[in-house]
């Protein structure tokens, strides 16, 4: 496999990540009244594990739109040259 993702894999990484944060998120809200000191304990490394994944699939998404612009440009500009 190669080291590199096409940009439509990276793309389908982003959304798949987006729809486990969401489902987090879900399950968060819907155990927030759930006792128990495990549950808690869960409840807040998967908070802080979902804000991180958060921002890197923030970074990761502004990565991938800056690269496909810089592509687009590259393209445009061959393109104008020949």
């Amino acid at each position: 496999m190669s080291d590199e993702m096409t940009a439509a894999n990276k793309e389908k990484l982003v959304t798949d990540l987006k729809v486990v944060i969401s489902d987090t998120e879900e399950l968060l809200r819907a155990t927030a009244g759930a006792a128990g000191e495990k549950v808690t304990e869960l409840r807040e490394r998967l908070g802080v594990r979902l804000r991180d994944t958060k921002e890197r699939v923030l970074d990761l998404e502004a990565a991938l739109v800056d690269k496909t612009k810089a592509a687009a440009r590259a393209t445009d500009d061959f393109v104008h040259e020949e």
